[in-house]
């Protein structure tokens, strides 16, 4: 990495965040962390050591982030590589999740990711040197069943990456797009497996840190983890029909589940003729 990187990580104190940090940090590079927990944050930045910065924030929150960022900015120096990494997960089905549930997630893991780097982009285009992560999903790539809400704002997600990495092409500011399958943090409690027993199976926070630093070093653009995941969004793309079908056998057990509740609850129900 070149040297006086300034890396700021939204969601940093816990998870795939604390992972990011981690790894920069061993690069070389001065790290600044964002989240809501003031304890985790300095349990991070302790564990991780000096030259470690901490700003307490939503990023649902415009004004506690813009606070943030200009706090770790005093700090550290202007970001040169912001990574997106805070997220709100749901997994249920559609007719089970309320509207709020829909409305978070795109707070959350979309408007969240667009408010920082509104604060941050100006600044490296003005430099002209800056890198942009976001980590996305493969449920932002191909829709995820049980996980709507949080399918839809990565979905967003990819969207609003994808078209920013073209505006600010030649501009020395770069944009990248991770799309980790499930991964094994507290952020998967709760989650529907998509194949009990089978694959796809949760990779170490680690490996998506790996995963974003490469970005940063090698300019890369999208990378999915793991790699044979990029398979099945092209056999989304290439051959909708198999693909369909292939997840509907994934998810045949949750289908069968929801059919039978839905069911046993018109039953109880109905009125006796």
């Amino acid at each position: 990495m070149r040297g006086h990187e300034v890396v700021v990580v939204t969601g940093g104190s816990q998870g795939i965040g604390r992972e990011v940090a981690r790894r920069f940090y061993q690069l070389g590079a001065r790290v600044g962390l964002i989240a809501r927990d003031v304890t985790r944050l300095a349990a991070a930045a302790r564990e991780l050591g000096a030259d470690v910065a901490t700003a307490a924030a939503d990023v649902t929150d415009s004004a506690e982030l813009a606070q943030a960022i200009v706090r770790l900015e005093r700090e550290l120096g202007p970001p040169t590589v912001l990574v997106n990494n805070a997220g709100h997960g749901h997994w249920g089905a559609v007719v089970d999740t309320d509207v709020d549930v829909f409305r978070r997630a795109i707070e959350v893991n979309y408007l969240g990711a667009v408010r920082a780097t509104a604060l941050v982009l100006p600044g490296m285009l003005h430099r002209r040197r800056g890198h942009i992560v976001n980590i996305a999903s493969v449920a932002g790539r191909i829709g995820a069943p049980f996980e709507a809400a949080y399918s839809a704002s990565k979905f967003a997600l990819v969207g609003y990456s994808e078209a920013l990495a073209v505006e600010v092409d030649g501009t020395g500011v770069a944009v990248s797009l991770i799309d980790p399958g499930p991964v094994a943090t507290a952020f998967r409690a709760g989650a529907v497996d998509l194949a009990p027993g089978r694959f796809p199976r949760p990779i170490p926070p680690a490996r998506v840190a790996d995963a974003v630093a490469a970005a940063v070093m090698h300019d890369r653009r999208e990378q999915f983890l793991p790699r044979w995941l990029r398979l099945a969004y092209v056999a989304k793309t290439g051959a909708p029909v198999l693909h369909r079908a292939g997840t509907r056998w994934m998810f045949a057990a949750q289908r069968r589940a929801l059919r039978a509740r839905l069911d046993q609850e018109r039953g109880s129900t109905s009125t006796p003729a």
